[in-house]
């Protein structure tokens, strides 16, 4: 059984990551922010956690294979304190656990935030912030980079770039997708790359990235 942590678990990602692990057969923890989130976890097949990254948390990531971070701030979250510093926790306590896998979903822009709408500036420099530490960390990472996030139905086909991108679209149901293949695909192993919709089936595009 592997085993696998998911924060922001019952976000609107996060809920999606949770859901195709349970579909995979993985063991899955996942870390919620109050008790209705951890029930609804539960009736899914998952094993709940209420926590908070804000402040330091280990519970559920101890004995973990592999640590997928869904969080986010939201629009009136300070982004600073969730999508820099709260991941940073993350990664921290993923590595002082023995954690062996390391997914981020983070953003497309975070590359140069200034070619980005002003509006998500704040939000791009601190998840660059988190990248940075994740990258320069002793996890064996991915870094999920996803354009603009809807709630489409999964097509299964992709664009992956690792260089500048500064507009498509992805559905959370493939970035989802994307998360899960990556425990798998060596291919994805301390990569970083964007992702959006496109015309290469989305197994095929993670193994074309090394």
């Amino acid at each position: 059984m592997y085993t696998v942590f998911v924060a922001g678990a019952h976000g609107r990602t996060g809920r999606h990551i949770v859901k195709a692990l349970l579909r995979e057969n993985y063991e899955v923890r996942g870390l919620v922010r109050n008790e209705s989130q951890r029930d609804n976890l539960q009736e899914w097949g998952a094993k709940p956690y209420i926590g908070d990254l804000r402040t330091v948390f280990s519970e559920g990531i101890d004995g973990a294979d592999a640590v997928i971070c869904a969080v986010g701030a939201g629009d009136k979250e300070d982004p600073e304190e969730i999508d820099h510093l709260g991941t940073v926790r993350l990664i921290e306590q993923s590595a002082m656990l023995g954690v062996k896998r390391f997914i981020l979903i983070s953003s497309m822009g975070t590359l140069e935030p200034e070619r980005m709408p002003k509006i998500l500036k704040p939000y791009l420099l601190a998840k660059r912030r988190a990248e940075k530490v994740l990258e320069e960390s002793t996890l064996c990472h991915t870094i999920i980079r996803p354009g603009g996030l809807t709630d489409d139905l999964p097509i299964g086909k992709v664009s992956i770039r690792d260089g500048f991108t500064y507009s498509g679209f992805i559905s959370r149901n493939d970035v989802a997708e994307a998360a899960v293949l990556a425990l798998k695909l060596p291919e994805t192993e301390h990569a970083a790359f964007n992702l959006i919709a496109g015309e290469t089936p989305l197994v095929q595009a993670l193994q074309s990235l090394k």
